[in-house]
């Protein structure tokens, strides 16, 4: 089975579903919409929420840029495009990964109890917190690394000097 790169419309149909989903997400974090459940369903802060729901809104955002910039298969926009969607892009990109260190940073060392569980070989066993919080402070500091690289070697690519010169 080959693959094939999507196309324009479905890359349109992606990009919206995406920033709808997180839209939702947001307005529920901003409490402009109720908790879907009620309070008691929340298990963490409201801009954990909001958070959550900027990731996916900004992942339709870049979906729906690739598709106006006519991104290749793996994001890359070609030469040509404007300098304007290749700086939204690295901005949308950044933002996302700022979400996910945020999210997993408080999850790791936010004071206040968490619940985990795993599953292996398809049998679901609980996590104590500790392990719980290890593995996702060991994430955010990742996802911080990677963070601080991307940020760094974007900002080489938009703003630094043309090595071609």
């Amino acid at each position: 089975m080959s693959e094939r790169p999507a196309t324009f419309k479905e890359m349109i149909l992606v990009g919206v579903i995406g920033a709808a989903v997180g839209l939702y997400f947001i307005l529920v974090g901003a409490g402009a919409l109720p908790i879907p459940g009620g309070p008691r369903n929340l298990h963490a802060p409201l801009w954990v929420v909001l958070c959550a729901g900027l990731a996916f809104f900004l992942g339709g955002a870049a979906v729906l840029i690739g598709a106006a910039g006519h991104a290749d298969a793996t994001g890359t926009l070609p030469e040509a495009t404007p300098k304007a969607l290749r700086i939204a892009q690295y901005f949308i990109g950044m933002s996302i990964f700022v979400c996910f260190g945020a999210i997993a940073s408080w999850i790791a060392f936010a004071p206040g109890p968490r619940e985990f569980s795993g599953s292996f070989m398809g049998v679901e066993t609980p996590t104590s917190a500790a392990v719980g919080r290890a593995v996702f402070g060991a994430s955010a500091i990742i996802i911080w690394l990677c963070t601080l690289a991307v940020a760094v070697s974007g900002a080489r690519k938009l703003f630094g000097r043309d090595k071609k010169a």
